[in-house]
Formats: structure tokens, C-alpha cells, sequence
């Protein structure tokens, strides 16, 4: 619908007719057009965006560390898993909002056996992160998360 509004405009633009007439009277279609969306000053970008590689990476919060550290103490190896000798990475996709928290997470890649479901309850229950940042704003991120699961 945008492109068949631009080429309606462009058309117009070109008529020699309209172009020289001067001021359109009101009730014409530049005068009923619906008036343009400002921007809002000091918002950047839309709140609704979601960035890949902003400028400044979110954190976990206390570093690498202290995720390993979390990871560690949290994780409970499923049975299944121990019984059957399952080990391997869990990738965990989540959307980092722009307040640190955890939301939309999934698994893209996993071995099963029930490292899958621990690996994404381990991110759920997560504390709030340092939100990453493009040009000093807060944003919303796309992470994947690694999970290493070995016996």
C-alpha cells in the first residue's frame, strides 16, 4: 500500500498542472492527508526493535564469571540424560528486553534426553542482566546462549 501511495504522490509531482497552481485548497487530497508522524525527541530508535550486535553487548550481571557460576550451582543433570550417557551443547534463543530481563526464550539446538527442558529452565530463571546499548539507550538484543552439558 506505501508503494502505490509513493507512486500516486510522484504522479502528482510531475503533472505540470499541479505543479505550477499554487497553494491546494482545503478538503484536497494534500490537505486531507494524514498529518506525519514526528519523531519523539530523545527516543532513538522504536521500543520495539530488536538488535543482533548493538554497540555495547548486554552483560550478565557480575560478568562471564559469575554466569558460569550460576550455571553450575542451578543446573540439576536430568536422570534420562545420566542413564543414557547424553552429553552436548543446548543453544538457548532469548530476546533480552530493554530493563535486563529474560523473554521469547527457546531452544534452536539441543541433544534432547531432557537437556533441552533444563537448559531453558536454567535461562528462565535467570536474575535480570545489563541490557545492552546502542548510542547510550537501552534496546532490546536476540541472544543465543550456549549451555555445555557434560557427566
Amino acid at each position: 500500500m506505501a508503494g502505490s501511495a509513493l507512486a500516486q504522490s510522484s504522479a502528482l509531482a510531475q503533472s505540470p498542472a499541479l505543479a505550477s497552481a499554487g497553494p491546494l485548497p482545503m478538503g484536497s487530497l494534500a490537505a486531507s492527508a494524514a498529518p506525519r508522524a514526528t519523531p519523539t525527541p530523545g527516543l532513538l530508535f522504536k521500543p520495539d526493535s530488536i538488535f543482533v550486535n548493538p554497540q555495547m553487548r548486554p552483560q550478565f550481571t557480575g560478568g562471564d564469571a559469575a554466569l558460569r557460576a550460576y550455571l553450575m550451582k542451578n543446573l540439576r543433570y536430568p536422570e534420562l540424560a545420566l542413564r543414557q550417557h547424553v552429553t552436548g551443547k543446548v543453544y538457548v534463543c532469548f530476546i533480552l528486553n530493554a530493563a535486563g530481563h529474560i523473554t521469547d526464550a527457546s531452544v534452536v539446538r539441543g541433544p534432547g534426553s531432557g537437556l533441552n527442558e533444563e537448559a531453558l529452565r536454567l535461562v528462565w530463571l535467570m536474575p535480570n542482566w545489563v541490557p545492552a546499548q546502542q548510542q547510550g539507550q537501552a534496546v532490546r538484543v536476540s541472544c543465543t546462549l550456549p549451555i555445555e552439558f557434560q557427566e
